[in-house]
């Protein structure tokens, strides 16, 4: 290469011209190449991956390569001890946990609702615990579940949540009155299966930050999977997590599909 380079001073001007394009081409050094570059390898996503299983033994291969994934994306990890935090401190989560802070992921404490009727001194204990047992420096936000449209109930939740200067992302796993971002960070408008995924018709999110409404769709090949991201992005859609598995051991597996 360098000896191309060196001796370009002695050749005619034309065919200067026509070795620097070949080599422009060739090596992805033109402006084209690097703009190309930059699109291809940043999608601006915001991952949701929920991970429920033990993070030793079993499912372990699983957690280690969560934690080996580079991505450019951002990544929020839902981790769920026992239908929320549990009753003490795990040390394997605490670890679990920790490693996922030091790659720069977002973990997010899973938090049940039952759709709304869960007394609200329980969630906001579920929310406590997770900042006592696993510490306020580890725990960036809240997953709150089952979700339904009692704004009142959920604006509880959500200030509860600033109070602790944590974030807050709502799953009613369908579409929600677009009012219900003004008490939440992120909301999973949609989680099912692709085939439900098909015939789903998003609600208007239309002016709001694409990496706020999540998409989650399970039982999906990989033919299907620039589908799913399409319709999605179509839809101001930009917070995803795309699973190849279903049933109920969905969430105990990582998906493929994370880049």
């Amino acid at each position: 290469m360098y000896g191309i380079i060196e001796n370009m001073g002695r050749m005619p001007k034309g065919f200067k011209l026509f070795l620097s394009v070949f080599l422009a081409t060739l090596f992805g050094c033109g402006s084209s190449g690097n703009n190309s570059s930059v699109q291809s390898s940043k999608d601006n996503y915001a991952y949701i991956i929920p991970l429920y299983s033990y993070p030793v033994g079993t499912y372990e291969q699983e957690w280690q390569r969560l934690y080996n994934l580079t991505t450019v994306n951002d990544v929020f990890v839902i981790v769920n001890v026992s239908n929320g935090p549990g009753g003490y401190t795990d040390p394997n989560f605490l670890n679990a946990i920790t490693t996922l802070k030091s790659r720069g992921f977002k973990v997010i404490g899973y938090v049940l609702t039952f759709y709304g009727s869960r007394s609200l001194e329980d969630v906001k204990n579920d929310m406590d615990k997770w900042l006592n047992f696993y510490g306020s420096e580890r725990i960036d936000g809240f997953f709150i579940d089952e979700v339904v449209e009692n704004y009142d109930y959920y604006r509880e939740v959500f200030q509860h949540a600033r109070s602790r200067n944590k974030l807050v992302i709502l799953n009613p796993g369908t579409n929600i009155d677009a009012s219900f971002f003004a008490i939440a960070d992120k909301i999973v408008v949609f989680e099912d299966s692709l085939t439900r995924f098909e015939n789903f018709r998003y609600a208007n999110y239309t002016g709001l930050d694409p990496k706020r409404v999540c998409t989650i769709v399970f039982e999906t090949s990989q033919d299907n999977v620039s589908y799913v991201e399409n319709k999605a992005k179509q839809n101001n859609s930009m917070c995803l997590y795309i699973h190849d598995r279903g049933g109920s051991e969905l969430y105990f597996y990582l998906s493929p599909y994370l880049r």
